[in-house]
């Protein structure tokens, strides 16, 4: 039973827009657009509720913005869907398709690995051993056009799972839960699965940005906290 939020690690990947100076000269376009397009592609708060939410919890976040590599990508561009909309885990393309980068070579690709993604993946899969992981998320109200799934449902909230690493009965009382909270909820929609981190179990929690808002202060934030905060996390 994990009934004990110190049990518990939070994974925000997303969260930063930070971009180091020295790597905002591999980006080709002006550095006005390269902080929008961190913006947008940030999930914007999810550090924060992850704080609040889950005081206790071991929180990893990424360090910088997905735009300069996303942890959540596969290594190998082989083995990652999004890469062939450049969004791998290096990414050459905005959200709305438009070219940013140019090629990188394989070289500064290794060193941004090394740098970033080998001691992010460490760091969480040291913490993960005998956890329970959530995958803190947000996505926009409308698509982008570099989704998988354009035409999916997008409910208030999104749970991610897979059947070898989410508990059915956790799932179920997850559901539950935010539906008895008035939350839409959908499952694998408009996004699907969850990382594996070596956990005792896991689950993508994708909220709707609309349903996250911007002022931390709002009804509506701490409806969500709360929300998460109360979330069970029992499974057995």
């Amino acid at each position: 039973m994990y009934s004990k939020d110190h049990n518990l690690l939070v994974h925000v990947p997303h969260a930063s827009t930070h971009i180091p100076q020295n790597l905002r000269k591999d980006f080709i376009v002006e550095d006005d657009l390269i902080d929008k397009e961190s913006n947008i592609s940030a999930d914007l708060y999810t550090e924060q509720l992850a704080r609040q939410a889950w005081p206790l919890a071991t929180i990893i976040e990424a360090k910088i913005s997905r735009i300069v590599l996303d942890v959540e990508r596969y290594e190998d561009d082989s083995k990652e869907i999004m890469a062939q909309f450049g969004r791998g885990i290096i990414y050459t393309k905005s959200h709305d398709g438009k070219k940013i980068c140019g090629k990188v070579s394989q070289k500064k690709r290794q060193k941004l690995i090394d740098q970033y993604y080998a001691p992010h993946w460490k760091k969480l899969r040291d913490n993960a051993k005998g956890k329970v992981l959530i995958d803190l998320h947000s996505y926009p109200v409308e698509p982008w056009s570099v989704e998988l799934r354009p035409n999916d449902s997008r409910p208030e909230i999104d749970l991610g799972f897979t059947e070898e690493l989410t508990p059915t009965k956790w799932v179920t009382s997850i559901t539950n839960h935010f539906k008895n909270l008035d939350f839409e909820v959908g499952h694998n929609t408009p996004y699907s699965g969850v990382i594996d981190a070596g956990a005792k179990a896991a689950i993508m929690i994708e909220v709707r940005r609309d349903v996250i808002g911007s002022h931390q202060h709002s009804l509506q934030w701490k409806r969500l906290v709360n929300a998460l905060n109360s979330m069970p996390l029992e499974f057995e």
